[in-house]
């Protein structure tokens, strides 16, 4: 009797550990739905800067995933000290009524919670009516016919903005941790949404600002609207000079920049024909004067006009630097960016002296005046745009930084609850396999006991009374049956400890850094891992998996990141079939007549003496249109919510800079699809990343 006690134990153990891989996996799958809601919001975010299409977006897939009766979102009235609101967005059961409509009063609020809100306190009631709330929180929430509700605030900064809001209407709910922390998630992605839309409003006023200031300063002269039709600096430059020497009819007008040491050069310059070019020509003028006084009486914002150089007192060295200009006449304004001395617009007659009016001087300084502030404004506008490309950059690396984080730890959680399952299971099958071992030795030891008794039986009543007991239960067959039990019970603790080894391999928790380790292995945990994909295909024939593995070395890797590249490219495969099966079943093609999908896995080692690897499938396949996008970050051709277009871009990180690798698709259109990783076997600190 105590032999079938000890086996319904062990089936008992079995059952228990079968239950809670059962859990386990539900757990899982209730994880990844949050994550693909989360990443379904993030894309939102990036994608939008809708805010009431997020907050709907939301209230959907949240009510749906937690089978709530209204999610919403609320918000509080600016300057109202968070005793008045409303809802702004919600998803509601069609059996209860909208919170939209109502505007919400409650003088409680502002003096009793909003500190603890500010603070990021959450609310978790199971039932209202049992919560310790006051008489008017329950009348408020009563209003809006709730039950059972999970209130997470919103910051905006460090203001509180509003509330995500669950309700259970029809019935009192108990709130699970991870429902609450997965609320929290949430709200503090709204909360960067917030953020992001401020910061869009602000600039957009900023450049709404700058368009007023620019039409507003070009309306001043018709001049100045030729100026500044171009934000260009040379631009800007060449079009002054022309328009200056058209409007005075002089010969020559040029732009002298100075020089941090206060020497200068010629850059712009409108010359009449017949005359020689300074700009770009005359080389570098370094005047003593204009050197030792930092400008002269140019820093004072003063104009000098000359109507005729030879009888101006110029000493002679200055007179031959003029007539090296060609110059007979000469009328000069500063031009100031600001407080900083810029440079000098310059007026040149060559052709014979010139009495310069008072007009001309005043036009040249008006000219100045404005061609300081287009020069300074299209550095502005050169700081604006390289800020804004650099914004802009940051905030392309701050989400990819992000999703890649959220991948990682997508991943990384996986790895934990694959490990954490396999070491509780590990525990109970190790001890029902040690003693099925001994269970066998008892039988070998006590069946051939037992037959000899039998054989050795005499006519007594006792050995009469045995016989028919032996003939009841079937003893030969028991004799013969019983330790092909044992042996297939050995059989299947073994192939659990196979799989346990193979779900603590996938996992490899403990070795986060290089080793050499056999890639076959990591290939097989990763097929164990998605074995549920691969047999649940909607496919009568299923998907065949093909492998070819060839003789390789072991190579020095990062096992864990390794095996999500692994993962990343089954998948992919995996959904290609999937979506090939989709579209058959779309063009009505029965079951009976599709083909057979199948995934190929070959390794070899190439004539680089690198270990490739080769995963091909069958699939949809892709267009060549987007073959080239496939490596892209957040490129996906997959529908909102099933995929981030992170998991190739990451792969091909970790295999070209972690791993000094190279991973490239070969596209067969309509065939399917085929990725191919290189991997030197040794990694040398003299390796460089691939690009």
């Amino acid at each position: 009797m105590s032999k079938y006690l000890d086996s319904d134990q062990s089936f008992n153990g079995l059952q228990q550990a079968a239950y809670q891989l059962s859990s386990c996996t539900d757990q899982i799958f209730l994880q990844i739905k949050q994550q693909q809601t989360l990443s379904q919001i993030i894309d939102c975010i990036r994608s939008s800067q809708d805010l009431d299409t997020l907050f709907k977006t939301t209230a959907t897939e949240v009510r749906e995933l937690l089978n709530a009766d209204r999610v919403g979102v609320f918000r509080f009235m600016p300057g109202s000290s968070w005793d008045e609101g409303e809802f702004v967005s919600e998803d509601v059961n069609i059996n209860f009524a909208s919170a939209m409509a109502e505007k919400v009063h409650d003088h409680c609020f502002g003096s009793q919670f909003a500190a603890y809100y500010t603070e990021g306190r959450v609310q978790a009631v199971t039932d209202i009516h049992n919560a310790g709330l006051s008489d008017c929180h329950i009348r408020v929430l009563s209003q809006f016919q709730i039950r059972a509700n999970l209130i997470v605030p919103v910051l905006k900064g460090k203001e509180l903005w509003g509330l995500f809001c669950i309700h259970q209407c029809a019935h009192p709910r108990r709130w699970e941790l991870g429902e609450i922390e997965f609320a929290k998630k949430i709200a503090g992605h709204f909360a960067i949404a917030l953020q992001q839309a401020e910061y869009i409003e602000q600039l957009q006023d900023k450049v709404t600002r700058l368009d007023q200031a620019k039409a507003h300063e070009t309306a001043i002269f018709n001049i100045t609207n030729r100026i500044r039709r171009s934000l260009g600096l040379e631009t800007i430059c060449e079009t002054a000079t022309e328009e200056v020497r058209q409007l005075l009819a002089v010969d020559r007008v040029a732009i002298y920049r100075f020089n941090p040491d206060w020497s200068g050069d010629f850059r712009f310059e409108s010359v009449a024909e017949g005359w020689n070019s300074l700009a770009g020509v005359t080389a570098t003028i370094a005047d003593t004067h204009l050197m030792e006084t930092q400008g002269g009486r140019y820093a004072n914002n003063e104009t000098f006009a000359v109507a005729d150089i030879y009888k101006a007192g110029h000493a002679e060295c200055h007179v031959a630097l003029l007539e090296r200009f060609q110059a007979k006449a000469y009328a000069i304004t500063p031009i100031f960016q600001g407080e900083r001395l810029w440079g000098l617009l310059a007026a040149f007659q060559n052709d014979a002296p010139r009495q310069w009016a008072k007009e001309e001087i005043d036009l040249l300084a008006q000219i100045c005046e404005q061609l300081g502030i287009a020069i300074q404004q299209a550095e502005s506008v050169c700081k604006i745009q390289a800020q804004s490309r650099e914004l802009k950059q940051t905030l392309e690396d701050l989400q990819q930084s992000q999703m890649q984080q959220i991948q990682n730890e997508k991943m990384a959680s996986l790895g934990q609850l694959v490990a954490g399952v396999a070491h509780e299971i590990n525990n109970p099958i190790n001890y029902i396999h040690g003693n099925i071992k001994h269970i066998g030795q008892y039988v070998e030891a006590l069946l051939p006991l037992v037959a000899f008794y039998q054989q050795q039986g005499s006519n007594s009543a006792t050995d009469i009374k045995t016989k028919e007991i032996a003939e009841d239960i079937d003893f030969d067959f028991i004799l013969e049956d019983l330790p092909k039990l044992l042996a297939s019970m050995r059989m299947g603790t073994e192939r659990i400890r196979s799989i346990v080894l193979s779900l603590r391999n996938f996992s490899r928790l403990d070795e986060t850094g290089c080793k050499a380790v056999d890639i076959h292995e990591g290939l097989e945990s990763t097929l164990l891992i998605l074995g549920n994909r691969i047999k649940d295909c909607n496919n009568p024939k299923g998907i065949e998996i093909i492998k070819n593995y060839q003789q390789i070395p072991l190579i020095d890797c990062y096992p864990a990141q390794l095996n999500q590249v692994f993962m990343n490219l089954l998948a992919n495969a995996l959904d290609a079939i999937e979506e090939a099966i989709k579209a058959k079943s779309l063009n009505d093609e029965s079951p009976d007549s599709r083909p057979t999908y199948k995934i190929w896995i070959s390794t070899q080692l190439n004539e680089q003496e690198q270990v490739e690897l080769r995963i091909r499938d069958n699939g949809i396949g892709l267009k060549e249109a987007i073959v080239h996008k496939v490596f892209d970050h957040f490129f996906t051709t997959k529908p909102v919510g099933k995929g981030t277009g992170l998991g190739l871009a990451i792969s091909r990180k970790i295999i070209m800079e972690k791993h000094f690798g190279t991973l490239s698709l070969n596209a067969m259109p309509g065939q399917g699809a085929e990725f191919i990783v290189c991997l030197p076997t040794k990694l040398k600190s003299d390796l460089t990343p691939k690009r």
